[in-house]
């Protein structure tokens, strides 16, 4: 195999496991805040006092925030997936139609 052919093969590896990588972080942080989150929407329903409910509240606020940052920046899907069908297809074809779903179901 030439190096013309083998150079594409391991730019396109390198470039599905540095999105799978960072996919995985991103959804370790996502599960984190979403754990953060219930627990302290539990911590809230059982706090007493008023000035500790409402610091509670602003740290449940800014899970939910980062929470819809986070599902923003998840355009990392599309680009795995978008990865992924060039490997599959040599650039060729569609893995997805525009709707998300495998365009071998019927």
């Amino acid at each position: 195999m030439s190096q013309a052919t083998a150079a594409p093969e391991t730019s396109e590896q390198t470039q599905l496991t540095k999105l799978g990588s960072t996919i995985r972080g991103k959804l370790q942080f996502m599960d984190y805040l979403v754990r953060a989150a219930v627990a302290d929407v539990d911590r809230f329903h059982e706090e007493t006092d008023a000035g500790t409910r409402i610091f509670i509240k602003q740290l449940i606020e800014m899970h939910a925030s980062n929470l819809a940052i986070e599902c923003e920046n998840m355009r990392l899907v599309g680009e795995l997936c978008n990865t992924l069908e060039s490997i599959i297809n040599g650039g060729t074809g569609s893995l997805y139609n525009h709707h998300g779903h495998s365009g071998d179901a019927p």
